[in-house]
């Protein structure tokens, strides 16, 4: 009886180890959230009540103008109109990537496996911030070399 109550004894320490090195070696949940998206520029979505930046570009202002050929366009207003037509009214889900102290976070907003920073980047109305990754660097190359969205004319 005396040698059972030891060998618990000596295993209480041991399974506690085991037990602390399995929590902290546990990969920590990163913050997402998820929900229908409404767009509110070229690079912002309300989710809910929470209004995330999209992470790693950055899309024109509602008010710019750009050059495109001989006409000056709303270059903002398209953007804009481009993230709606790839984001609008779909449930996405979002990787938190930079809390930001002021304003809204920075994260990573996915329609099922669809990327849509990346989408943005690709169709040229937003560029690539290589500050915050070089993941979308790709992206903005091809927009250029095929000359859409922002890029539409050799004209800058």
């Amino acid at each position: 009886m005396v040698a059972l109550w030891r060998k618990k004894i000596f295993a209480l320490p041991v399974f506690l180890t085991f037990a602390t090195v399995a929590l902290l070696s546990a990969p920590a949940k990163s913050d997402e959230i998820g929900g229908f998206a409404s767009v509110q520029s070229g690079n912002k979505i309300l989710i809910g009540k929470r209004v995330v930046r999209l992470f790693g570009i950055k899309a024109p202002r509602k008010d710019d103008l750009c050059q495109i050929d001989e006409q000056k366009i709303k270059c903002g207003v398209v953007a804009w109109s481009a993230l709606i037509r790839l984001a609008d009214d779909w449930h996405v889900s979002c990787d938190i990537e930079l809390k930001a102290k002021d304003g809204p976070d920075y994260a990573t907003c996915y329609i099922g496996e669809r990327d849509i920073n990346e989408a943005m980047v690709r169709s040229g109305w937003a560029k690539a911030v290589r500050k915050q990754t070089d993941r979308y660097v790709v992206d903005e190359e091809d927009a250029k070399n095929f000359t859409r969205g922002l890029w539409a004319t050799a004209k800058r």
